[in-house]
């Protein structure tokens, strides 16, 4: 389908929104019960057809950059605070676990592009590979 038929085709699940507009209470704990389906608000596109942006809708012929691993969230959405209309939980794109994650999961640092889990995990492997931590029980160390 073309550019244009599906920025109208959008489902207004979800709207961009300012770090300065998050309220104190998206860093509390809850339930993070969004799922990829309820939170985008275009369909991905099918296999041989032009990609485009589930979150934003623009597509490559718009300058847009796709990362493959992006589960098709441009560029400039995988770095945007969200907010889901129906149940005004905020969110973000994590690039660690390539998903929509609670602000909750980022907070340890909000401007993070990979939620605490992930950071954290990330830094463990670090520290096996420069030999400052445990290495796991099922893996000797050579």
């Amino acid at each position: 389908a073309p550019e244009t038929d599906r920025k109208t085709m959008s489902r207004n699940a979800s709207i961009l929104v300012d770090i300065s507009d998050v309220p104190d209470s998206a860093l509390e704990s809850v339930e993070d019960g969004l799922t990829y389906d309820a939170v985008t608000n275009y369909a991905r596109a099918a296999k041989g057809t032009a990609q485009s942006c589930v979150m934003c809708g623009c597509g490559a012929s718009k300058g847009v950059v796709i990362p493959r691993q992006n589960k098709d969230v441009c560029r400039e959405c995988d770095k945007a605070l969200w907010r889901h209309c129906a149940s005004d939980i905020h969110f973000k794109w994590c690039k660690g676990c390539k998903r929509f994650r609670n602000l909750v999961a980022f907070a340890e640092k909000l401007a993070a592009s990979k939620c605490d889990r992930c950071r954290e995990r990330g830094r463990q492997g670090y520290m096996r590979r420069k030999g400052g931590g445990p290495s796991p029980p099922t893996s000797p160390r050579h």
